[in-house]
């Protein structure tokens, strides 16, 4: 059966089992540098997520600009997977898997994508719990803590784990995390149940041998330890003590506590660690909800910084810190990833949005390091051709201009109105206006759309627009003639399944939904009721009205959009030739801006923002253009100075692809796509071939990609 870490009690003597993952890349050689210097490649890239009550390892791009995590795809592991790590070279990642005794070795690709090695997993000891790998990425340690040791396993050049000759080595009891000093010469364990941290030496081939001093005692219950890029301090979190003990590290690696050997946490202090340069901690803590900050002195020694905590997710089970020093990730249990930024004094500040959503009970994050960030690299798009009931589609050249696929069009059902990607880029749908119903499609290696069995799936009546959320685990689709939005989960192979509840009611004519980057807020743009829809999205994927059921908008709103930080929305009112602009509030609540308006074009169908946040785009319907904006800091579209740019007859949809260096407007008259180049500025330039041929009745465009 497999053991649950969710809930703990309390009493004089024990805080029972628990929350974090340990040693999920903060040993080894994921986030620290030897001698704490910050190497050239410390650029931050993709960050790994361990859900235990998944099974299965979620994959992130960070945003180079932000810091943002985005979803991008997730891989099967053993069963509870609690520790994830990376090597330093960020070409594998590896999982301990506590309830199957094993680990979980992948390839990490290009793009990001985990690949499951040949041999997917070797074996480990029994329930292990903690994986690291030391500096040089030659060798890897995973505790086990029912077995009470360390298994060790050699490198090989492929990445694959192998035994060393001395499988393990005896640990304390109930021993809980492991990391590698930044020499790659020591290694580290803390042990929940015997109240200390184990100590060791590593020789040339790997293998660990104890110290002459085996162990030095730590607080009630260690559950994590950390050791600084200067290889001279190391650090306990002891969760049943509700504290920090701290040590000075000796010429041969012993652990010394020192004059003050413990420094206060918040409540249940699970996970610390350090950032690159040295200077600052920070520990996850279980029961209160928060992590606690500290600055490092000149010796050593933690000392809270003027605010000593900030807010986490319910549960925070593990921090981690970016290669660079600027951000900083939790993982909740409540099932998501806050993030922060990191100022030039260490102190965390949310980022916007403040956390995303996660697989179930993530427990432990890794990231990967290199020269440069992840870029999006735009592969393949798609087109509704909504006289045509069918969908064009693209390749991607690499000046962004669209090259027909050698079988153009794949049917769709009836008049498609829209289509849409998933997160991952594996499944497509469109909604099919006459027909009641989506098509669904998956995603081929070359781009091509397969319609899947069943190719596809009921829907209310008239159904216009199509989204998922930011995971790929639920889509919402606006049916217009049913006033109503249905909803679905979406399997593992990416077919819809009606929710228990398969609709939510919506206003009059709903004609345009989308899912905040959160993931945590629904809104659907009602054409007839002049008024959005605003829904929480549960934990089950379900919408529900919030205490604001509606927010006003202008007269016939067409497309509704949230920018990347998911502090703005913005509604293309078709028949008063305007954007509402509202700010997102605490709750997901919409609130007009100070002006609520802006003009855009005549008829604006189609609103789009850019993935910097700093730009937006209209597609004005029967002025044949498109609208261009910059967005200023608080949200507020500005024209830019050429508002307009000319698209072909009748634009009806806008799109900007994720590297924000093309866009896309399907022109419904005209049986084309007009594209066009992203300057510097954010204005659009079209492109040498300004338009591309497409089905009868084009009106709605999407892109998809990959990361490089």
């Amino acid at each position: 059966m497999k053991k649950t870490f969710f809930g703990f009690m309390i009493s004089s003597v024990l805080v029972v089992l628990v929350f974090s993952s340990c040693g999920g890349g903060g040993g080894g050689g994921s986030f620290f540098f030897p001698g704490g210097n910050k190497a050239a490649n410390n650029t931050p890239r993709y960050a790994y997520v361990a859900n235990y009550d998944d099974n299965s390892v979620s994959a992130y791009v960070v945003d180079a600009a932000s810091g943002r995590l985005k979803w991008i795809g997730k891989a099967g592991a053993g069963a509870g997977p609690r520790s994830v790590t990376v090597d330093p070279s960020g070409r594998y990642a590896y999982v301990a898997n506590y309830e199957s005794n094993n680990v979980s070795q992948y390839a990490i690709g290009s793009n990001g994508a985990l690949t499951p090695m040949d041999t997917p997993t070797v074996a480990a000891g029994t329930s292990p719990i903690s994986v690291t790998v030391d500096p040089s990425g030659s060798y890897a340690y995973v505790v086990n803590y029912d077995s009470n040791n360390v298994s060790q396993y050699a490198i090989g050049s492929d990445g694959a784990l192998t035994s060393m000759s001395t499988a393990t080595v005896a640990a304390g009891t109930s021993p809980i995390s492991v990391t590698v000093d930044p020499s790659g010469s020591y290694a580290y364990v803390a042990n929940q149940g015997s109240a200390s941290v184990s100590q060791y030496t590593i020789g040339g081939n790997g293998a660990l041998t104890s110290m002459n001093t085996p162990t030095v005692a730590a607080g009630t219950q260690p559950y994590s330890v950390a050791v600084d890029p200067s290889g001279r301090y190391a650090y306990a979190a002891n969760q049943g003590g509700n504290n920090v003990s701290q040590y000075a590290i000796g010429g041969n690696g012993a652990l010394t506590p020192m004059n003050t050997p413990t420094i206060a946490a918040g409540f249940v202090p699970v996970f610390i660690t350090i950032d690159p340069s040295g200077r600052y901690a920070y520990v996850a803590n279980a029961g209160s909800s928060n992590v606690s900050q500290y600055s490092i002195g000149s010796d050593g020694a933690l000392a809270p910084m003027g605010s000593p905590t900030i807010a986490a997710g319910t549960w925070p089970a593990s921090v981690a810190v970016d290669p660079s020093g600027r951000c900083a990730y939790v993982a909740n249990n409540s099932n998501t990833i806050s993030q922060y930024t990191i100022g030039d004094d260490g102190a965390l500040t949310p980022m916007a949005p403040d956390a995303v959503a996660a697989y179930a009970m993530p427990y432990s994050i890794a990231i990967t390091r290199g020269a440069r960030a992840a870029a999006a690299l735009p592969k393949y798009a798609y087109v509704a051709n909504f006289g045509g009931a069918n969908v064009s589609q693209y390749a991607i050249a690499g000046n962004g201009a669209f090259m027909p696929m050698d079988t153009p069009t794949v049917p769709a059902g009836v008049n498609p109105h829209s289509v849409t990607v998933d997160p991952s880029g594996r499944y497509a749908y469109a909604a099919n206006a006459s027909s009641n119903s989506v098509s669904q499609y998956t995603i081929g290696v070359n781009g091509a759309l397969s319609p899947m069995i069943p190719a596809t799936v009921d829907t209310g009546a008239d159904p216009r627009s199509v989204a998922t959320d930011p995971l790929g685990r639920y889509a919402y689709v606006a049916n217009g003639g049913s006033n109503s939005v249905s909803q679905y989960t979406i399997g593992a192979n990416g077919a819809l399944t009606p929710m228990n509840t398969p609709t939510v009611a919506a206003g009059t004519w709903p004609v345009s939904v989308t899912v905040d980057p959160s993931g945590r807020y629904a809104y659907v743009a009602n054409y007839s009721s002049a008024n959005v829809s605003q829904y929480a999205i549960g934990g089950n994927g379900a919408l529900t009205p919030m205490g604001s059921p509606t927010a006003a908008a202008g007269t016939n709103p067409a497309s509704v959009a949230v920018d990347p930080s998911g502090r703005f929305a913005y509604v293309a009112n078709r028949l008063s030739d305007n954007i509402s602009q509202y700010t997102i509030g605490l709750t997901g609540a919409l609130t007009l801006m100070d002006p609520a308006t802006v003009a855009a074009g005549t008829w604006p169908t189609s609103v789009a923002v850019g993935p910097s946040g700093r730009y937006a785009y209209a597609a004005n319907q029967s002025s044949a253009n498109v609208s261009q904006f910059a967005i200023g800091g608080n949200g507020v579209l500005a024209p830019m100075d050429s508002p307009t740019v000319a698209a072909g007859t009748s634009p009806y949809s806008v799109t900007v692809d994720s590297s924000g260096r093309y866009a896309y407007a399907a022109n419904f008259g005209s049986a084309g796509v007009s594209q066009y180049t992203i300057g510097g500025s954010g204005a659009l330039s079209p492109m040498s071939t300004a338009t591309v041929a497409a089905g009868t009745n084009p009106i709605s465009v999407i892109i998809t990609g990959t990361w490089q």
